[in-house]
């Protein structure tokens, strides 16, 4: 592979690791919109499903 490749090779992974930076950047500044949850994303504030006892915590079955 010639140098002039390796160093396309090189540009398109560095630019594509700037864009993934920036876009959790982004997506941590301004991604939470007013209204929507925690915004977190972790599922925590998700309504409990009927039936459904939500305190954190998940049970270990009995050995």
């Amino acid at each position: 592979m010639s140098a002039a490749a390796q160093l396309v090779v090189v540009g398109l992974a560095v630019a594509a690791a700037g864009l993934y930076v920036a876009r959790a950047v982004w997506r941590t500044w301004f991604g939470a919109a007013a209204g929507k949850g925690c915004g977190s994303g972790c599922g925590k504030c998700a309504a409990a499903a009927p039936g459904e006892k939500r305190d954190g915590r998940f049970p270990l079955p009995q050995v």
